[in-house]
């Protein structure tokens, strides 16, 4: 019997373009490892992080993940946000016969046995979205997003969900995760060219708030033609000007004004560790529960290497501030709470979408739940062989 530390690593940003998301997400890591230690640890050892700062940059999530794994023999990593920095981590993770917990959304179509995904799949945020807003605002959607895989595969998917629906992509622009005023001009142009009914945003980082404040700017009406997105928080509303944010559409299984009790609970406990009024994330909220339940399956399987305790987080659940999680043991994924909500910056947010139950997770589209039942399969190509 050992008192040794269970050692896990943690990889997020404090800087770069999705620093201010990954700070949030860190800060609701050291809080889950806090409670934990303040409970005795697990089997009676305290977890102990050892932690690296990628700056945003996805080569250095994977000359993280290498040392950690081959340096500091660690076994369980815990971090990445953007899916380029989980696909440059996961190579190295899966050399190593490590384990990462990867805590954001993203656009599905993966499995990796080394990868548990407690951020939503594509079936968790974008299906319930895109029904919210073909119901709500109309069938010409504009696409805009960041210049790599999660926004060109999102997007792609959100097209072809609203296609099913009969409606209709009326333009798609890209545009580099460091955002300038000639891009966002560019977006702002092209909007109002098109007339859309709603905008579909995956544009991520800091290019957000730029691209919000310009929209208001412009004279856009977000009552009327809102921006949708699942990659905005609630850290980038309280960056943004006052007025810019209000009645624009998220799609998270978590809120930071969610009134059930557990997410209260977790809110307050978060703004007393952040030490500050900073408002909590469904990337912070995934961050969270990710670490409760590796202890939890930790305290089953008695030890930290992936056969043991990958088998054992298939057996466990957790009490998560958006409802109770497990991980799919097929899939690797979550099953979520998903939730979409209308921006209120003078209150809680309008939750115009709300489950009445967990939904498993569906990465691959295989049921595509949410399609008309007279829906045709062949029109929706979503393939694994794309990818």
């Amino acid at each position: 019997m050992t008192d040794d530390p269970w050692r896990i690593g943690v990889i997020m940003s404090q800087s770069g373009v999705t620093g201010a998301i990954e700070r949030n997400q860190l800060a609701a890591t050291r809080l889950a490892i806090a409670e934990i230690n303040a409970m005795g640890g697990v089997l009676g050892r305290k977890l102990h992080a050892v932690y690296r700062d990628p700056k945003s940059t996805p080569a250095l999530y994977r000359t993280h993940a290498q040392e950690l794994c081959r340096d500091e023999r660690i076994q369980v990593i815990f971090g990445g946000h953007m899916s380029s920095s989980r696909k440059a981590m996961l190579p190295e993770i899966e050399a190593h016969n490590a384990l990462l917990f990867y805590p954001t959304l993203y656009e599905g179509f993966e499995y990796s046995r080394h990868c548990v995904y407690t951020g939503a799949a594509p079936n968790q945020n974008s299906v319930p979205l895109v029904d919210y807003l073909h119901r709500s605002f109309g069938r010409r959607l504009f696409l805009v997003g960041s210049d790599y895989v999660y926004p060109y595969e999102s997007n792609r998917i959100v097209s072809d969900l609203l296609r099913s629906r009969g409606g209709e992509v009326v333009d798609e622009i890209y545009v580099p995760l460091d955002l300038k005023r000639k891009h966002v001009t560019q977006i702002i142009d092209r909007i109002r060219d098109h007339k859309p009914d709603m905008i579909y945003s995956t544009v991520v980082g800091d290019g957000i708030i730029p691209f919000y404040t310009a929209y208001r700017e412009a004279g856009f009406d977000p009552q009327t033609c809102p921006i949708a997105s699942q990659s905005t928080s609630e850290v980038d509303v309280a960056r943004m000007p006052p007025g810019v944010a209000d009645g624009h559409v998220i799609a998270a299984p978590f809120f930071d004004s969610l009134r059930i009790p557990a997410a209260l609970a977790f809110a307050r406990a978060f703004r007393l560790a952040a030490g500050g009024p900073i408002p909590s994330t469904a990337p912070a909220e995934a961050a969270y529960f990710s670490v409760h339940l590796y202890a939890a399956a930790l305290a089953l399987a008695g030890e930290d290497g992936i056969e043991r305790l990958l088998p054992a987080l298939y057996e466990v659940e957790v009490d998560a501030p958006q409802g109770a999680v497990r991980v799919d043991r097929l899939t690797n994924h979550t099953h979520l709470w998903p939730r979409v909500a209308r921006i209120r910056e003078q209150g809680p947010y309008e939750i115009v979408s709300h489950p009445a139950e967990r939904v498993a997770p569906d990465p691959y589209l295989v049921r595509i739940s949410g399609l008309p039942e007279d829906a045709d399969p062949i029109a929706f190509p979503f393939s694994a062989a794309r990818y």
